[in-house]
């Protein structure tokens, strides 16, 4: 056997590519997501391109080298398609009919004469592309590495401030993948050493990425489409839950106004069961009436994949909340469990309310931090849990200087309650006094 540096180099990264793709594949929220199968798919085709070139040059096998080169064909369909799906949605785009038209004359080429050849290189015999059909292998391996590059700098530039440090990863990954990697390579025509500082690179950056990728599947989500607001309302236009993504040019009162003119206007669509999409000046509402809630979705445009998270949505909603609903419940306090429905759904998209670090950020009255001295007031006084909860979120809210002032603003009010009472009292001792002596 014929045993080479550069196949010890195609034996670990051959592995890394296969390894790259598991981790998409085991992990929950990105195994069933429809762009990475196909990133998934075309990451085992570029393993399977190294795994069968290590067989070729270990046994020195013209054919396998061939049929390696191929690999390159189905990789690059896949992988364009499965960007494709994640910047716009879609599949067809024209790179995907020039990667096409472009694999026909890569197969004719890879079974003519003087495709492939015996090179010595380092003191080594490898049995690699040559002619054309190495020209031909080399402009896939440089269209995969720039529309890899092209996606991660697009999916860097729009990500939101909340997952930008991933997204910078995800980039440093991409920009290992592509360009360090057909730097290095287009150096190996120089020195044939260099293929092997390529071959590496494309291991470390597709790992890289993809683990990024599974660690944060919001990146995959960036671009398709921006999330405005979720809204459930009851049968009678009372909201009972609302959530928010990111900013939108309606306004609130706008929106469920305009929810709830729809409803009228087009009752009889909508008792029918099923979505209806109505298109807005930059954005889209998907409506989706069921027997007790009408659940209003503002997208920057539909999909087949949001209208079937809304469904699913709605269906969930309704029956979590069936007992609330059959009541006519209209306390938003109930329905706040809801929130568990949109990690369930829409935990993948994310939000682009937080824009940076300065921006104020209000957590729950329940987290707000006090000092003890504080609370031992708070519980002091006759507060019931929502004074008490009303009167955190203000501190929440205030100057980090409200404690003090407000523990003096208590003291003194309450020595002014207590002198009143003090004064009360000894008024109501003197009158009694008084009546005391009328009848002696």
């Amino acid at each position: 056997m014929n045993w080479t540096p550069e196949i010890i180099v195609e034996i670990i990264v051959s592995f890394s590519l296969f390894l790259a793709a598991y981790i998409t594949y085991i992990e929950p929220k990105t195994k069933k997501v429809q762009s990475l199968i196909y990133i998934r798919l075309g990451l085992i085709f570029m393993g399977l391109l190294f795994a069968l070139d290590l067989i070729a040059n270990l046994f020195l096998s013209s054919f396998l080298t061939r049929i390696s080169g191929l690999m390159l064909l189905p990789a690059a369909i896949f992988f364009v398609i499965g960007v494709n799906y994640i910047i716009r949605e879609s599949y067809n785009s024209v790179f995907l009919v020039g990667v096409c038209c472009a694999g026909f004359l890569f197969c004719y080429l890879a079974f003519q004469p003087g495709a492939v050849g015996l090179a010595t290189n380092m003191g080594f015999i490898n049995i690699n592309w040559t002619g054309l059909y190495e020209l031909m292998g080399s402009l896939f391996i440089i269209f995969m590495g720039s529309i890899s590059f092209y996606w991660g700098f697009k999916t860097w530039l729009n990500a939101p401030f909340l997952i930008k440090r991933e997204a910078s990863i995800f980039l440093l990954g991409v920009v290992i993948n592509g360009p360090v990697t057909l730097s290095i390579y287009l150096l190996s025509y120089w020195n044939p050493l260099f293929i092997l500082f390529a071959y590496t690179s494309i291991g470390i950056g597709t790992l890289i990425f993809c683990i990024v990728m599974v660690r944060e599947p919001k990146l995959l989500y960036i671009l398709p489409f921006t999330l405005y607001r979720i809204i459930v309302k009851d049968r009678e236009g009372y909201i009972l839950f609302d959530h928010d993504w990111s900013s939108s040019n309606v306004h609130e009162s706008v929106f469920t106004g305009f929810i709830n003119a729809v409803q009228i206007m087009s009752e009889d669509v909508m008792n029918l069961g099923g979505l209806l999409d109505i298109n807005l000046e930059d954005s889209i509402l998907i409506l989706n009436e069921l027997e007790s809630i009408t659940v209003g979705l503002l997208s920057s445009k539909s999909s087949k994949l949001l209208r079937g998270l809304v469904v699913s949505f709605s269906k969930t909603f309704q029956e979590r909340f069936n007992k609330e609903l059959k009541a006519l419940c209209r306390e938003k306090v109930k329905y706040n469990p809801a929130y568990e429905l949109i990690d369930q759904y829409f935990s993948n998209f994310p939000s682009k309310i937080i824009k940076s670090r300065k921006q104020p950020l209000l957590l729950s009255y329940k987290v707000t931090t006090i000092s003890p001295k504080l609370s031992e007031k708070l519980n002091t006084m006759s507060l019931n849990d929502a004074e008490q909860a009303l009167i955190k979120s203000e501190i929440q809210k205030a100057h980090l200087a409200l404690s003090p002032g407000f523990l003096s603003l208590y003291d003194e009010i309450k020595r002014e309650l207590e002198q009143k009472k003090d004064e009360e009292a000894e008024h109501l001792d003197d009158k009694t006094k008084s009546k005391n002596y009328g009848k002696n």
